[in-house]
C-alpha cells in the first residue's frame, strides 16, 4: 500500500474510523522506513569494492602517472593534487608528487612529499607492497641526492617488505647507488 493511498484513506475516514486510519498510515510509514534502512548482505563470493572516495582518487592518480610517464610534469602534478583533494591520506599520491618534485629539481619539496608518503603508508593497516614501492622511490631520490647510506637503508627496507614485487628494480638501484657512492668516497678520502 502506498503512503499516498494511506493518507488519502485517512482524509476520508470518519471520526470513528480515524484511529484505525491513523494506525494504517503509521504502519505503512514504518514499513517504508524499515525497507529503506535494511542493508543488503553480500554473499561470501562477492568482494567489497574499495571506498568510492579512494576509487576517485585512484583514477586521478592513474592519470597523473600517465602524464608523468609522458614527461608532462605540470599536468601530472595537477592530477596528483586533484587526487589529494579527494583523499588527503593517499600515500601513493604523495610518492608520485615526490617523484615529480625530484624531476623538477626541487629536493626540499620531494623530501617532504616522500616523508609524508612514508608516514601515511606506515599507518595500520600497512600494505607492504605499497610501502615497499614508496621506500624504493624515496631511496632512489636519496641516491640522487648523494645521501648513499640513507638510500641504502630505504632500498633495503623496500626489499624486506612482504609482497613487494619490484625486487629486481630495487636491486639494480642498490648496485647503481653503490657505484655512484664509490667515486664520492674516493674523492672524500683524497682531500
Amino acid at each position: 500500500m502506498s503512503v499516498w493511498y494511506a493518507i488519502s484513506g485517512l482524509a476520508s475516514c470518519t471520526s470513528r474510523s480515524l484511529a484505525s486510519g491513523a494506525l494504517l498510515w503509521l504502519a505503512t510509514a514504518c514499513g517504508l522506513v524499515a525497507c529503506t534502512s535494511a542493508t543488503p548482505q553480500l554473499d561470501t563470493l562477492t568482494q567489497v569494492e574499495p571506498d568510492s572516495t579512494r576509487q576517485r582518487a585512484m583514477r586521478r592518480l592513474s592519470l597523473a602517472s600517465a602524464y608523468y610517464e609522458q614527461n608532462q610534469n605540470d599536468v601530472a602534478q595537477q592530477e596528483v593534487r586533484a587526487a589529494l583533494q579527494i583523499d588527503a591520506n593517499y600515500a601513493d599520491a604523495y610518492s608520485l608528487l615526490g617523484l615529480i618534485h625530484q624531476r623538477a629539481k626541487a629536493p626540499a619539496l620531494a623530501q617532504q612529499s616522500f616523508e609524508q608518503a612514508l608516514q601515511l603508508a606506515s599507518q595500520p593497516p600497512v600494505r607492504s607492497a605499497e610501502l615497499g614501492a614508496i621506500q624504493h622511490n624515496y631511496g632512489w631520490f636519496l641516491c640522487e641526492q648523494n645521501r648513499f647510506a640513507e638510500a641504502q637503508t630505504q632500498l633495503g627496507r623496500a626489499l624486506s617488505q612482504p609482497g613487494y614485487a619490484s625486487a629486481d628494480k630495487t636491486n639494480k638501484a642498490i648496485e647503481f647507488c653503490k657505484k655512484r657512492a664509490t667515486p664520492a668516497d674516493t674523492r672524500q678520502h683524497n682531500h
